[in-house]
């Protein structure tokens, strides 16, 4: 099951996977949540957003779907990597409430969110998790930041080295996106929220 915004509003779907019980209420509130956020993402950088497809899930569920996602820019990556890979991933999503990866299959976005994160559990935390992540989307979508970030990936997984230079630049870029993305995510969530229809 998915939902979509119209035609000339953000492209965002939104749906589970292997989240477990009893958070039917959090995937019902996203759903309504997501295209209203992408929109006030929109506005603020005044330009369109890729697609993004979100998926709520679990910290194992993220490191899966995002292994799962980053290996197709190294299909040559041999299983043993491929498995070491996830592991480490499973280590670092523990604690993580969101991430977000370049879709494959297009020129969109994947975005995972955590149910069980602590910032999940109420809709203040859920509207600026989903903020956050989707300046991320934003970020990913800029002139250039695809194919820096897929040739990065190709040199941390050892197929194909980039210029230590490079590597290093694309990194501070990286954590400059994550200083971009915290400063935003609180300004956007209060837009978002003020413009929520009131519980009935």
């Amino acid at each position: 099951m998915s939902a979509q915004m119209g035609l000339f509003g953000p492209s965002v779907r939104v749906s589970a996977h292997r989240m477990g019980w009893g958070r039917g209420d959090v995937l019902r509130f996203v759903r309504n949540v997501a295209p209203l956020a992408a929109k006030t993402v929109e506005q603020h950088f005044g330009r369109r957003l890729q697609p993004v497809q979100i998926t709520l899930t679990t910290a194992d569920g993220i490191a899966e779907l995002a292994c799962r996602a980053e290996y197709q820019f190294a299909p040559e990556l041999p299983a043993r990597e491929k498995a070491d890979g996830l592991r480490l991933a499973r280590r670092n999503a523990k604690d993580a409430a969101g991430h977000v990866v370049l879709d494959p299959r297009s020129r969109g976005t994947l975005m995972f969110l955590n149910v069980r994160a602590d910032a999940m559990r109420v809709p203040d935390g859920i509207v600026t998790t989903v903020a956050h992540e989707l300046v991320h989307c934003d970020q990913l979508g800029r002139r250039g930041i695809r194919e820096l970030l897929i040739a990065h990936a190709r040199h941390e997984f050892g197929v194909e080295a980039m210029a230590a230079q490079d590597a290093l630049a694309c990194e501070r870029m990286v954590d400059d996106h994550e200083r971009e993305a915290y400063g935003l995510e609180d300004a956007l969530a209060r837009q978002v929220l003020a413009a929520l229809p009131s519980p009935a």
